[in-house]
């Protein structure tokens, strides 16, 4: 898909030169005008819609708020939310922001004309940027949740019926004591990341409900603290039957070091994890019981939400939540009667 970063290029221009004649909210000199039209004749950059742009004043573009962390894989969110936003006539862009002053470089999106809205990912209970966009009036849909969505346009994972539906198939197995593996993100811009947070309040509250056992074991990403999580868990939950991980790289991790100490996977221990993909799960040993994050549905749906809220529909918020489904893997098995003796001090 063309971008209009690409047009800019082409012209040699800037990309706001290119919004101000897709726009028209700033004079620009006739030859570099002309040079701008014709990128975006030779590179098929959506005539039709660029017309439609230059008539309405409006850019006709989303922007995807997207912190591009790197342990994190959202391909599936923005494949399917820049389908969407084709199939309605938009182009969709990926705005990686990092800066101290994100709340009003995201706002200046909106005023400067590069877009027409926001989609925002990575959302936290409390987070600033979702206040700011309000308060500049500025359209936007989450992929995500905060603490306060009264009148807001969001998708998110049920990342509560997720851990219920696992903690459920597992005990169904005759599994009685469980480990929760999530980030750990104290420290870090994403402190208050919410499916961490939601995940292990249900975690905990579905255990208490059901009469079962479980550790919460909190996880950075930090190749040390993914190290150690194996004698970690089998030092302070040495009854754990069941794992599920919200953790990828924790996943892996245990994988390998579980059988290193001498547990057979599914028959010794079960593992598995949520909001992770069948993809993922795949390059394991064994193939590693996935709960699928819903990407796809999720990436579309926002896209749409913002679209017509940026059309005039009329109606109430857009607020769609999607559990995750188990899809195949070898992981998981019924509870074992008895553990082999483990010594957690060998390496």
């Amino acid at each position: 898909m063309v971008t209009m970063q690409q047009v800019a290029d082409r012209a040699k221009v800037s990309i706001s030169t290119v919004s101000f004649v897709v726009n028209n909210t700033k004079p620009v000199a006739p030859e570099t005008r002309e040079r701008v039209l014709s990128a975006i004749d030779e590179l098929g950059y959506r005539r039709n819609t660029m017309a439609r742009a230059l008539a309405s004043r409006k850019s006709r573009v989303l922007a995807l708020i997207y912190p591009l962390l790197d342990h994190r894989n959202h391909h599936a969110f923005v494949d399917a939310a820049a389908t969407a936003a084709e199939e309605h006539g938009y182009s969709l862009v990926l705005w990686p922001i990092h800066s101290d002053n994100v709340t009003t470089e995201i706002t200046s999106l909106i005023q400067a004309g590069f877009a027409d809205g926001v989609l925002l990912m990575e959302v936290q209970f409390e987070d600033e940027r979702v206040t700011h966009l309000q308060q500049a009036d500025a359209p936007f849909a989450l992929i995500g949740r905060t603490g306060d969505l009264a009148g807001i346009d969001y998708v998110d994972i049920d990342f509560e019926r997720t851990t219920e539906l696992a903690i459920d198939d597992l005990a169904g197995l005759g599994h009685r004591n469980f480990s929760l593996v999530i980030e750990d993100l104290d420290g870090t811009p994403l402190a208050r990341y919410s499916p961490p947070i939601r995940t292990e309040a249900t975690f905990r509250a579905v255990l208490a409900e059901r009469g079962l056992h479980g550790s919460v074991f909190r996880v950075p990403h930090e190749a040390t603290a993914i190290s150690s999580l194996t004698d970690d868990l089998l030092r302070e939950a040495p009854q754990t039957t069941a794992i599920i991980s919200m953790h990828d790289e924790a996943s892996y991790a245990l994988m390998g070091r579980l059988r290193h100490r001498g547990l057979e996977i599914p028959r010794d221990i079960s593992i598995a994890a949520i909001a992770s993909s069948t993809a993922i799960g795949d390059l394991m040993d064994p193939p590693l019981s996935t709960y699928d994050a819903p990407g796809h549905e999720l990436g579309r749906r926002a896209a749409e939400a913002l679209i017509a809220r940026l059309e005039g529909r009329d109606g109430p918020a857009t607020q769609v939540l999607i559990a995750c489904t188990l899809h195949g893997g070898a992981s998981i098995g019924p509870a074992p009667s008895r553990r082999p003796e483990l010594d957690v001090a060998t390496g």
